[in-house]
């Protein structure tokens, strides 16, 4: 528990209707008037705190550490679930990384397909245009004699 401070003003818990009838009270701003806890009004002296203050006391402490041991508990779940997330993440981007691989091989292999391909269409052409000349040739050759 912490000391919420000294005062030296009266208290307004303290009131003249405590003092019996003739005994002297002791005026505000005196040096005699001791500071009191938060919640009680046992002054602050050397004496060791009562037994409801102390289990009050434990209490409290229990209680903090039963939440601080659910915080950590937790804490320990939410860290697993966020790895697993995180896991699944790193899968998802390999598998997407050997996707694009293979994406990347079979454009490679199709356009060198489609070389290929405009290579034996341009010879099959060149071929086809030398025939068609021999053809002409002969058809003229032909007709000349």
């Amino acid at each position: 528990m912490t000391r919420l401070g000294v005062s030296r003003e009266s208290s307004p818990c303290i009131s003249t209707s405590r003092n019996p009838l003739g005994a002297a009270s002791t005026p505000p701003g005196s040096s005699s008037t001791v500071a009191f806890i938060s919640g009680g009004d046992r002054p602050l002296t050397n004496e060791p705190p009562p037994r409801w203050a102390r289990r009050r006391r434990r209490s409290v402490a229990r209680t903090i550490a039963a939440e601080l041991a659910e915080n950590r508990k937790l804490a320990r779940e939410l860290s697993r679930r966020e790895e697993e997330k995180l896991d699944r993440l790193i899968a998802i981007g390999e598998e997407a990384s050997a996707q694009q691989d293979t994406a990347n091989e079979l454009r490679r292999d199709a356009v060198i397909a489609v070389r290929r391909l405009a290579t034996a269409v341009e010879e099959a052409t060149g071929a086809f245009q030398l025939g068609l000349e021999k053809l002409l040739q002969r058809l003229i050759s032909n007709t000349k004699s």
